[in-house]
């Protein structure tokens, strides 16, 4: 059945974009809790350090409660434009937070082998970089259907 002139067609489900936005933010989340760096056998997660000090990791995990919000809100309406939008920026800001966060952590690591002190990378922010860009993929997936 073909929508009368005048009247608008019923918006298509966007699923994959939905999908992926949940799955983006699940990964936000998980890889906020998880091991981000060892220096000399201790241990960071996104919540770990000195206190008084900025920690990432709750950003991490708003903005994956934001990208999964986006996800079911676009499964339950269909299609939102406004909240497509809404989740490219977030999923843009998390990207790049990842990436600045992965940078110090690269920082830290060279200057702890500066000192001879045993450091390595763990696998959280890695997960996060990977979950803001499926997250950002959702967001991007669900305006480019709009377009159909």
């Amino acid at each position: 059945m073909s929508a009368m002139p005048g009247q608008k067609p019923p918006r298509p489900a966007v699923t994959v974009g939905s999908a992926l936005l949940v799955v983006g933010g699940v990964l936000l989340i998980l890889g906020s809790f998880l091991n981000w760096f060892t220096i000399d056998g201790q241990k960071f997660t996104g919540f770990s350090g000195d206190e008084g000090d900025t920690k990432d990791g709750p950003v991490f995990v708003f903005l994956g409660v934001v990208a999964l919000g986006f996800g079911v809100a676009q499964l339950m309406a269909k299609k939102i434009l406004a909240v497509a939008i809404l989740a490219v920026v977030f999923a843009s800001f998390a990207l790049l937070a990842a990436l600045a966060d992965i940078g110090d952590v690269g920082d830290v690591i060279d200057l702890a082998d500066a000192f001879g002190v045993e450091a390595s990378r763990g696998p959280g922010l890695w997960i996060i970089l990977v979950g803001s860009a499926i997250a950002l993929a959702g967001g991007i997936t669900t305006l480019a259907k709009r377009r159909k």
